[in-house]
């Protein structure tokens, strides 16, 4: 292949990232209005259920997530160093979720970011983790869980739930002394959307009729545009090279 060639397809490929930098379109998914007070350590989620905007995508397509929030209960919590856990099933059976690790084929991804501790985080702020680009499927469920990372020892560093201070669902009686969430994400049916503060037996065990935690994930229809430079800072020094070689 002639070096013209070589240079039209980095110009092709330079426009074609261009072009997705400007089509980015960024959505959430999030249940907010609960005022209930507690410490949580995970909850479902679905990467289309509730999409604002909708981004028209097919179930299937890639999608990117840049930001996960909780948000900070009055209820004190202990646990400090916390990453948040992106895993592919709320209620993952090998290995359950008091056994996972970083190489856990039910783990996603890690947030980039650490929360030393909530205590300086206001009631009703957000506790904000991001992740650079971690890629998910439109239209599949996930689970975001609060999590202290171990030490690698050659099989994987270990993931431990740990409980944090987050807002709520709020309930109220139907009727007979019968509570239900006063919204949902999702049905109150459906527990793989749903919060959970207590592990029994290596599994996730949910509020009643799939209570959720307050939370806002964030998702990008393609990469965000720190992760596009990479691409056109690669095809900027392929075109150096190639002009070097040309003039040596």
């Amino acid at each position: 292949m002639s070096r013209s060639s070589i240079r039209v397809g980095l110009l092709a490929l330079s426009l074609s990232v261009l072009g997705s930098i400007a089509g980015a379109a960024p959505y959430t998914i999030s249940k907010t209005d609960g005022g209930n007070w507690q410490t949580l350590y995970a909850q479902g989620f679905n990467s289309s259920l509730g999409a604002t905007p909708n981004p028209g995508l097919v179930n299937g397509a890639p999608v990117y997530l840049s930001q996960f929030e909780f948000f900070k209960s009055g209820t004190a919590d202990s646990a400090a160093n916390i990453r948040l856990a992106i895993l592919n099933n709320l209620f993952p059976n090998s290995p359950t979720v008091d056994n996972m690790t970083t190489t856990s084929p039910t783990v996603v991804g890690l947030s980039t970011n650490s929360v030393l501790t909530t205590a300086p985080i206001a009631t009703g702020d957000p506790i904000a983790f991001t992740f650079n680009n971690l890629p998910l499927s439109y239209g599949s469920d996930y689970a975001a869980v609060f999590v202290n990372v171990g030490v690698d020892v050659g099989n994987g560093a270990p993931l431990t739930p740990v409980r944090v201070s987050a807002l709520a669902a709020n309930y109220a009686d139907v009727g007979g002394g019968d509570f239900h969430p006063t919204t949902n994400y999702g049905t109150e049916s459906q527990f793989n959307y749903a919060t959970s503060n207590f592990i029994s037996n290596g599994f996730f065990s949910t509020f009643s009729y799939a209570g959720d935690a307050n939370f806002r994930a964030t998702l990008q229809t393609v990469p965000e545009p720190a992760s596009v430079g990479l691409v056109l800072l690669s095809v900027g020094l392929l075109t150096t090279g190639l002009r070097r070689n040309r003039n040596s």
